[in-house]
């Protein structure tokens, strides 16, 4: 049964963490050109805080990158813990084929198929040219981040069970967990397994609370807890020879999970972040856009570390500030935001002054209402094709800015108009390709 109850939630001083340090923490995300768009700070299964910026909105469902590769991990844990799976058999005996370096269901959980970086980079998302490109090394030796592997998995799930990764989650994770419908993006027909989940901050919140407990949420095992512990393994050495041995992507990689500085995560591009911490119960989930992902969980360790046993005393000056944060707008660090990678259509693009002192923006995909002030909501495209889009501009002297989010994604457009020329200019650039439409959803997927 779908259980859509809120999550209990307390003073986060009663879970041994002071106002102070959140709202450190909410200055530290602003202030520090991180971009934060959602989270939710949870201790023992209880919120202790949660906010979000608009114009996304907590109750939206985004794309949430590679964080999707550990919803995949789910559903191979069920089809083992079902008999219909065994991590160590070879990936033809699932899906047929050639596979003459006998990468097995295990070497695609872990990443230890074998294929170097360099070949990770410009593997195929094709079954057969994954299994037929000779690894560099034996499988199970060595460690590169493979999301073609990933998407081999899907492939697997969906011959086993007769099911899409989507259809199997549904009754036995996704219903469990509270979570609404959400999309996948597909790819040959599969569900993309590596990327293209769209879930909001509530469904990342009740995943990693339900992955604190062992798997198990409000009375319901609903991931076997043997797989959930083997997830959080350190499986895989990823430590890099001329990198950082102690930062938090060297410290081990389990079943599409990364080990952290504390506990384990679930992690996509640009700051998708569940940060589970079992042995003390604490639980993060976060989404945003910054190419600077470190320093995003930097800032979470340091609240991580201001987390004490038991009660702590409570400040009515703080818990009233905190209090103001929890309906934040993310227009207020707009200033705090680099640029990347031009658009690739910029010269289509056409800003134009409308009488009312806003703008008229235009796109490949359409027309977009810029007002002051506020931000605009719209759709733009239909049916399958649609994008959900908000906007926000001002005019400094003879120059006007505006931000184009899309609120589906973590991703915005940062337009500038300066003596008559226009920029258009990704902040974070989308991973598939560098335009509007990679981020298109289906139409009932593009509002809350």
């Amino acid at each position: 049964m779908l259980t859509t109850d809120l999550l209990p939630a307390c003073a986060p001083e009663l879970a041994g963490l002071p106002s102070a340090a959140l709202i450190r923490l909410i200055d530290e995300l602003e202030q520090g050109g991180l971009d934060p768009h959602a989270l939710v700070v949870v201790r023992d299964g209880q919120v202790l805080f949660r906010t979000s910026w608009a114009p996304w909105s907590a109750a939206q469902p985004a794309l949430v990158y590679s964080v999707s590769k550990t919803f995949t991990a789910f559903a191979i844990g069920l089809l083992e813990a079902d008999g219909a799976l065994d991590l160590d058999l070879p990936v033809e005996h699932y899906l047929g084929g050639e596979n003459p370096s006998g990468i097995t269901v295990r070497h695609l959980l872990t990443m230890n198929t074998g294929h170097s970086r360099e070949q990770t980079l410009s593997l195929p998302f094709s079954v057969p040219g994954l299994l037929t490109t000779p690894p560099a090394a034996p499988p199970g030796s060595s460690f590169a981040y493979n999301s073609p592997a990933s998407y081999a998995l899907s492939a697997i799930v969906q011959a086993v069970s007769g099911q899409s990764l989507t259809a199997l989650l549904r009754e036995r994770v996704l219903d469990p967990l509270g979570i609404g419908q959400r999309w996948w993006i597909p790819l040959d027909g599969i569900d993309q397994g590596f990327s293209g989940l769209h879930l909001d901050i509530d469904d990342l919140t009740r995943t990693g609370i339900m992955l604190a407990a062992g798997g198990r949420f409000e009375g319901r095992q609903v991931i076997p807890e043997a797989f959930v512990e083997a997830m959080a393994q350190p499986w895989s050495d990823n430590r890099d020879e001329d990198g950082d041995a102690d930062g938090d992507w060297a410290r081990g990689y389990g079943f599409q999970v990364w080990r952290s500085r504390h506990g384990f995560r679930l992690d996509g591009a640009y700051g998708q972040f569940v940060l589970v911490m079992p042995e003390t119960g604490i639980v993060i989930a976060y989404q945003g856009a910054t190419t600077i992902a470190h320093e995003t969980l930097n800032a979470f360790w340091r609240l991580v570390e201001a987390f004490q046993d038991g009660e702590v005393a409570r400040s009515d000056a703080d818990s009233a500030r905190l209090a103001e944060r929890t309906a934040l707008d993310s227009w207020s660090s707009r200033h705090t935001l680099q640029p990347t990678d031009p658009m690739p259509d910029a010269d289509s693009w056409r800003l134009v002054d409308v009488a009312d002192g806003g703008w008229l923006l235009t796109t490949p995909l359409g027309d977009v209402t810029v007002p002051q002030q506020e931000w605009s909501h719209a759709v733009l495209g239909a049916g399958e094709q649609s994008l959900a889009v908000a906007a926000r501009g001002e005019r400094e002297g003879d120059e006007v800015l505006v931000h184009l989010v899309v609120p589906t994604s973590p991703h915005r457009v940062i337009v500038r108009r300066e003596s008559g020329a226009l920029s258009v200019v990704w902040h974070t650039t989308p991973l598939w390709h560098p335009s509007l439409g990679t981020l298109v959803v289906p139409e009932p997927f593009t509002r809350p």
